[in-house]
């Protein structure tokens, strides 16, 4: 099956999250993108869900389901790191799909539709595909004007994560797929992803403000958006638990980052390591900001502002 756009979704255990991204993705964001010729195919890969649940996924969007627009993946069994589940869902979505740019999004994220949001989103896919680049942050604001911006920040590197979504071509996630520490990671996947792609060309590589599309854990409330911690995800995997004492720094990933594999140790000539003040947030070392390009000499294609 071949798409523009691949909308990757790796849920964990949010029934009724699930159920409303879908609902959204099928209604309104995947329809603002087909409506400009954009071919777009939905993946989820779903763990820790019931039989039940996920037959009831599978009557209530057949039609999506047999026209290939939504293609539903169950985890064969359990993982315990967020690598690993990431790596899975790509080999099961490429034994699947041909597609431009990935869209990895978030299973509690939230679209509320309008025309003007709805053209911006176009707008911004279709510059993603005609320039044909690696890598995108999408950060959101309640801003509505496209503005690209570096991937990083030179004055204080910070790696651009999915706070809102990352896009990425076929080939950085055939790149992830085949980078054989990703699939240890603990936590930080999302960064990641995105430092491999800046690796391989910085130059491509972006950051974009303005779609305003997505609402998500209080960013922009709309009354609907949630501000404490949800149950399920990946909180819980990475052994997520509120406590008094935690470092504010560290939050829900504080168990991950003392105990497991975070960004830092699988590339360490990027990130930032543990005695450095940027460390729990993916800082990037200055020595990789030099050695992968810096974003002040990247701006010769910037056509697309505005």
């Amino acid at each position: 099956m071949k798409r523009d756009v691949a909308i990757v979704i790796c849920s964990r255990g949010r029934e009724d999250y699930l159920a409303r991204l879908l609902d959204d993705v099928m209604r309104a964001f995947a329809p603002a993108l087909e409506r400009g010729g954009i071919s777009v195919c939905t993946f989820v890969y779903a763990q820790n869900y019931a039989r039940s649940y996920l037959d009831g996924l599978n009557g209530r969007f057949a039609a999506e389901i047999a026209s290939g627009r939504l293609v539903l993946v169950e985890a064969v069994g359990p993982h315990d790191q967020i690598g690993y589940v990431v790596s899975r869902a790509i080999a099961e979505l490429h034994a699947r799909v041909n597609y431009r740019l990935a869209i990895l999004m978030d299973d509690d994220s939230l679209y509320r539709a309008d025309p003007e949001i709805d053209s911006h989103l176009l707008k911004a896919a279709r510059d993603f595909l005609d320039h044909d680049d690696r890598a995108y942050s999408i950060k959101l604001g309640p801003g509505r004007q496209l503005e690209y911006w570096p991937f990083i920040d030179p004055e204080g590197p910070v790696m651009p994560f999915k706070e809102k979504m990352i896009w990425v071509s076929q080939a950085v996630m055939a790149e992830a797929l085949a980078f054989q520490p990703f699939a240890t990671l603990s936590v930080g996947e999302d960064a990641a992803l995105a430092a491999l792609a800046w690796r391989g060309g910085a130059e491509r590589c972006y950051g974009v403000f303005g779609i305003a599309t997505f609402l998500h854990l209080g960013f922009e409330n709309d009354g609907d958006a949630v501000t404490p911690p949800i149950a399920g995800g990946y909180g819980e995997l990475v052994a997520y638990v509120e406590t008094q004492g935690e470092q504010p720094e560290l939050g829900k990933y504080g168990a991950a980052y003392r105990a497991g594999i975070v960004p830092a140790m699988i590339l360490p000539e990027i990130f930032v390591g543990p005695d450095h003040p940027h460390y729990y947030i993916n800082g990037i070392r200055p020595e990789a900001v030099a050695l992968y390009g810096h974003p002040d000499t990247r701006f010769q294609k910037l056509d697309r502002v505005g």
